[in-house]
């Protein structure tokens, strides 16, 4: 009979989640995890955007156990099919053999998020009590799902849920200037944080890579790469405006100086700070990873594997070849 846990955990409306936990039916060993784009409910979301919440959940991932779990992410794999948990879900299979990844050994964490808007009339009196009409009101509030499945098996190992309220009344944070939602954000990356340490215990016994030392961030012109992206660009200031905005998404750390000038780049993994001794310093741009895209998860998925990396590299409009330990 299978087993199976039901944990509950309630700490406010704006940060508390449930979480549905299953034991696997068979010995469970994982070495990497699957991220695709996230799912969104309940509005017109469009690819780009459901491609960068993805990748603030792989920045979670990477800074969590990027040292010991290899990360497949958006730009790579896409659902298919959302009522299947085995491999005809999506197309992460040929991309794990490529990559040289077990199958048996990966995991998906895929994530939806819907929004629900609920309107109503707030009734306002006089100083005399008397009725003086109504005001209408909208609240929107996001419930956000994340599911870990082992495509191997079909098995769900667990779902975390968690409901959110935009207030469009709250102090600022300074988010809502490149993210107009960002209460579900954070709530996406809190439900994988949860996930992920899930997974801690299903890992497969290997060596952790000692840490870079580099900060990178990830050039807005892949999100500026989806089809439906110039449809937020209608003019050269907009198209400016947005993507800083985007930059500052991707990498919410950013000041505004470094994302203006990542906003102009092409797509490449920015170097925004490194150690003296490294062979990459702040300024430069990785344009290749081995040959592949400059992605982050991609470029510690490869250090995984225990040898030095090889990265195309440019600056002032040079290109050279260095190699990351």
């Amino acid at each position: 009979m299978r087993r199976w846990a039901l944990l509950l955990f309630f700490t406010g409306c704006a940060s508390g989640f449930t979480s549905t936990i299953h034991e696997p039916s068979a010995p469970l060993s994982v070495s990497a995890v699957v991220i695709p784009p996230v799912r969104v409910l309940g509005v017109s979301e469009a690819s780009w955007h459901r491609y960068e919440l993805a990748q603030r959940q792989v920045d979670v991932a990477l800074r969590m156990m990027g040292d010991r779990l290899a990360v497949v992410g958006p730009a790579q794999v896409q659902v298919a099919r959302w009522d299947e948990p085995g491999w005809l879900g999506t197309n992460a299979l040929p991309v794990l053999t490529r990559a040289g990844l077990p199958p048996a050994e990966a995991l998906v964490l895929r994530a939806t998020a819907e929004q629900r808007i609920t309107s109503g009339t707030m009734e306002r009196e006089d100083s005399k009590g008397l009725a003086k009409g109504g005001r209408a009101t909208h609240e929107k509030r996001w419930l956000v799902t994340v599911e870990l499945i082992h495509p191997g098996s079909r098995e769900a190992l667990a779902e975390f849920s968690g409901q959110v309220t935009v207030d469009p009344f709250a102090p600022p944070t300074g988010e809502e200037e490149f993210d107009p939602d960002w209460p579900m954000t954070r709530m996406l990356e809190k439900l994988t944080r949860e996930a992920l340490l899930l997974t801690k215990k299903y890992l497969v016994d290997r060596s952790a890579v000692n840490d870079t030392g580099l900060t990178l961030a990830l050039s807005p012109a892949f999100t500026a790469a989806h089809p439906d992206a110039s449809a937020a660009q209608t003019d050269a200031l907009q198209a400016e405006v947005w993507m800083q905005a985007r930059a500052r998404f991707l990498s919410p750390w950013l000041d505004e100086n470094t994302a203006a000038k990542l906003a102009r780049m092409p797509p490449v993994l920015f170097v925004y700070a490194a150690p003296g001794n490294a062979s990459l310093q702040p300024g430069d741009m990785i344009l290749s990873i081995d040959g592949q895209p400059p992605l982050p998860e991609v470029l510690a998925r490869k250090r995984l594997n225990g040898v030095p990396v090889e990265v195309r590299v440019g600056r002032d409009g040079n290109e050279r070849d260095e190699v990351i330990p």
